[in-house]
């Protein structure tokens, strides 16, 4: 299932990126969802990951509206730059 999602989601990126999803329904289509579960999506997209998208008219495509890159998965850390950060670790000891 997830992974199912994450190519769904990869696929998404790519077409808002080249300005090539078409109209909502031809959109839905090319993700292979319905209409209805696009816009769901789309408003879980933009309300809980503030993804900045939006539909224009013009172009026939959802475009993101800020300059920046959506990524799904893990990102290793470089080791110097780890060993500079503090969060999540306590300085309280439990035993």
């Amino acid at each position: 299932m997830l992974f199912k999602l994450r190519q769904r989601l990869s696929y998404l990126n790519q077409l808002i990126k080249q300005r090539a999803t078409g109209s909502p329904k031809e959109l839905a289509r090319k993700l292979c969802i319905t209409e209805r579960a696009w816009y769901k999506l789309r408003d879980e997209l933009v309300n809980d990951l503030n993804l900045p998208i939006d539909y224009c008219p013009h172009s026939r495509s959802y475009v993101y509206t800020e300059e920046g890159s959506f990524e799904i998965g893990f990102r290793k850390i470089p080791p110097d730059t780890a060993a500079n950060m503090t969060g999540g670790k306590s300085s309280f000891s439990y035993f």
